[in-house]
């Protein structure tokens, strides 16, 4: 059995956050693996496969082509500009040798469901903004995640219904980033954060 660790810490933005995005955990390049700790420039969605970042431009900013992001700076300074929060709910979870680098969902559930996944304990700062400002999570909604996201908020002692306080983005893997922006910004503009108008010729 390994212990597979997220310790990527919350981003808080500098000035109020209009929103705050969740994730399950960190992908195994950028998080420690039994007794292997990644050097790797640790932040949310490094994986080259995810679109995460370029969804995240077209959507705050549709008039510009989406950059490269090349290092973990570059991604603060934007969810800084737009005033972003992000958290991902998974300290660490216990796999057999197996699974130690298969970084799917799958895995997760699976170690949820046999009790060996320990939720991360939030700050006061993040208790606080998963209270008063809107939360979406990078996954289409299903019972698994469900699951998971009312263990964690029970684990932090917050009445939040999953339900009604939280919008779920469609996933940000093997999909087109523009058509993907769309249905973010639906989900967001639902929820009350604004973003900039895509003008369609």
């Amino acid at each position: 059995m390994i212990v597979s660790k997220d310790q990527i810490p919350s981003f808080i933005p500098t000035k109020n956050p209009k929103l705050i995005i969740l994730g399950t955990m960190a992908s195994v390049a950028a998080r420690e693996v039994g007794d292997n700790k990644s050097h790797f420039d640790s932040f949310y969605y490094h994986n080259k496969n995810n679109h995460f970042w370029k969804i995240l431009q077209l959507v705050f900013e549709p008039k510009s082509p989406p950059q490269k992001f090349e290092n973990s700076r570059e991604k603060k300074e934007f969810l800084n500009k737009w005033q972003i929060a992000m958290a991902n709910i998974i300290s660490e979870i216990h796999i057999s040798d197996t699974y130690a680098q298969d970084p799917s969902d799958k895995v997760i559930f699976e170690s949820f469901q046999k009790g060996q996944v320990d939720f991360k304990k939030v700050s006061p700062k993040i208790k606080n903004i998963l209270k008063t400002t809107p939360i979406f999570f990078t996954c289409s909604q299903n019972k698994y995640i469900d699951q998971l996201l009312r263990a964690y908020f029970k684990a932090n002692k917050l009445n939040i219904d999953v339900d009604k306080s939280v919008k779920f983005l469609m996933t940000p893997t093997r999909c087109n980033p523009m058509e993907r922006s769309f249905g973010w910004k639906l989900r967001m503009a639902e929820m009350g954060v604004e973003t900039k108008k895509i003008t369609i010729p």
